[in-house]
């Protein structure tokens, strides 16, 4: 019986890219309990995770291995799935029509904006179609894959929510003083929460960094975007320069920035919001920073050139650095505490499952060679220190 050590990205929502059903006798990158994980299920979900790296986060991709590590946690949250589905058979739970209609009508809600960023009701049913037929799966696949999603969310409400205790203010408390630790930079106070719990000092590391974003000087403004790429040719990169100097010279003589949004703007899916966004200092490219914080409350700007092309924003409101104490931020930090109460306890459910499971995994990555070759160094390494430190205890 070969158990995967520990699965640990289990699914609560619904996810569309994932679960696509293999129209003829396939492949499979794992089976749990005899039930195989299909290669078509694992390439679909694997893709619709790398397609959003590269539109949030390309530089990871470029890390070595990035592709690999990815793909080792999508089998791990497919075969998470897998688990909680057959526990959610075995436990009969019944799903009616009218949840999975209403839960192909949320998901529809998703389709509503069109590819030019425009409000489309009445395209939503196509788009959706659309999207099934590329995912290689029909509506009566679909809707089955709703139905166990459906079942599985009842699973976890009734195993694991209600098992979880409420969040105490003294736990809440005892967060608050870790961020604040670490937002006042308590030298002494974090090496003492290093020593005692290494995971409780990058938690709080992590939400200092957010609320420092959050409480950060701030500027909302509007954006247009001409893309150039680095292996764009010269004369069409001059074409871009070009036409942000013809959108400055609209703008200058009267022309509704929200229009030149929605005329010119190559950021598609900012289009939804008339091509607003708000800018935290020191995070947008220095030159956009630079022209966002300096400009006054409606100017708008020269056309700005960065890396990645030309921008032209115009600034609509101003926020300057704010002060926050326990009481701002104290649901908030509640409603985390719940959250993590409720993750820890639906991993332990979850791998509880998965160490009573027959699990085997017949998908390799070539990461995992390397792993492998890492951990063997390491214990080398150890071996050779004991070894060290016995010889100097038989001379003593």
């Amino acid at each position: 019986m070969n158990k995967i050590h520990k699965i640990l990205l289990p699914v609560l929502g619904v996810c569309f890219a994932a679960g696509a059903q293999a129209k003829v006798v396939e492949s499979s990158v794992a089976s749990v309990n005899g039930r195989p994980v299909l290669s078509s299920e694992y390439d679909n979900y694997y893709q619709g995770v790398i397609e959003q790296y590269q539109a949030t986060a390309p530089q990871f991709l470029e890390q070595p291995y990035a592709k690999d590590m990815l793909g080792k946690e999508v089998l791990k949250e497919l075969i998470s799935k897998e688990l909680l589905y057959q526990a959610a058979e075995e436990a009969k739970i019944q799903v009616k029509d009218s949840e999975i209609d209403n839960g192909i009508n949320e998901i529809k809600t998703r389709f509503i904006i069109d590819e030019k960023g425009q409000q489309d009701p009445k395209g939503a049913d196509k788009r959706f179609n659309e999207a099934l037929k590329k995912q290689h799966m029909s509506l009566k696949a679909y809707k089955n894959k709703i139905k166990k999603d459906i079942s599985v969310k009842k699973l976890l409400e009734a195993q694991v929510q209600a098992s979880v205790k409420p969040v105490e203010e003294a736990d809440v408390k005892a967060l608050y003083a870790n961020v604040e630790a670490v937002l006042k930079n308590k030298t002494k106070a974090l090496k003492a929460l290093e020593k005692e719990d290494p995971a409780k000092l990058r938690e709080a590391q992590l939400i200092a960094a957010k609320l420092k974003q959050l409480t950060a000087e701030q500027v909302r403004v509007g954006h247009i975007y001409l893309a150039v790429t680095k292996d764009m040719p010269a004369e069409e990169a001059k074409q871009k320069e070009e036409l942000a100097k013809k959108i400055k010279k609209e703008l200058d003589g009267g022309m509704d920035f929200s229009t030149a949004v929605k005329q010119y703007t190559e950021d598609k899916a900012a289009l939804a919001s008339g091509g607003d966004m708000i800018l935290i200092k020191g995070i947008a490219p220095k030159e956009v920073d630079a022209a966002a914080f300096s400009l006054a409350v409606g100017k708008t700007s020269a056309p700005i050139k960065t890396e990645v092309g030309w921008h032209i924003i115009k600034v609509k409101e101003k926020r300057a650095e704010r002060e926050i104490g326990y009481e701002d931020i104290a649901r908030d930090l509640a409603q985390y505490v719940a959250q993590q109460k409720i993750q820890t306890t639906m991993l332990q459910y979850v791998n509880g499952l998965a160490d009573k499971a027959d699990i085997k995994v017949t998908k390799t990555f070539e990461v995992d060679a390397v792993i492998e070759a890492e951990a063997a160094k390491r214990a080398a390494e150890e071996a050779k220190k004991e070894g060290e430190k016995a010889v100097k205890e038989e001379k003593k």
